[in-house]
Parts: structure tokens; sequence; C-alpha cells
């Protein structure tokens, strides 16, 4: 009985491990080509994006709050683009301000 169930529990883990390491790829895939359509709700798409990010977290794949807050704002439709731009650039002005390397 003892070989049986180390031979099956070793069977186990080359499936999980070779799953495992298919499901992080192919999360990461997800990641790298989302994108939203002009006609979707942004709410869906923010939702789905947060889906996304706990799955690879679940995974033990760790992406930063900065990175996640850019990569969701590069995703965003060009119709945001003012938006992304003011977020992105006024934070950095932000830093340089609080820094004390900003001269307005």
């Amino acid at each position: 009985m003892e070989k049986t169930s180390s031979a099956f529990w070793k069977m186990l883990e080359t499936l999980y491990a070779t799953k495992f390491l298919a499901n992080r790829l192919v999360l990461k895939q997800c990641l790298f080509t989302f994108h939203i359509n002009e006609c979707e709700l942004l709410r869906d798409h923010i939702s789905q994006f947060i889906t996304l990010l706990n799955d690879l977290k679940n995974i033990e794949v760790h992406i930063d709050d900065e990175d996640q807050a850019m990569i969701l704002l590069c995703y965003l439709p060009s119709l945001y683009k003012s938006f992304r731009e003011t977020l992105i650039y006024d934070r950095k002005n932000s830093r340089l301000k609080s820094e004390g390397s900003f001269v307005g």
C-alpha cells in the first residue's frame, strides 16, 4: 500500500507542477494581452483585471502596486488618454515637489 500511495503522490506532484507552470504562463499571457473594448463598461474591465491579478497572486506571481496601476492605466482605451496622462504625469510632478527637486 505504501508503494502505491507514494507512486500516486509522485504522479500527482508531477501533474501539478506541469499544470502550475502552464497555468502561470497562461495567466501571464492574459495579463500582457489584456485590453478593453470601447463599448465595454469600465467597471467590468477593472473587475476582470482585479480577478486576473488575484489569480496571479494565488500562484505566487508578485506584481507590485505601482506596476499594477501602470498596467491598468495602459490598458484603458484611447478615450481615457488625457485621464491616463494626468494621473501619470501629475503623480510624477507631485513626487518631484515632495522631494524638493521641483521648482515651480
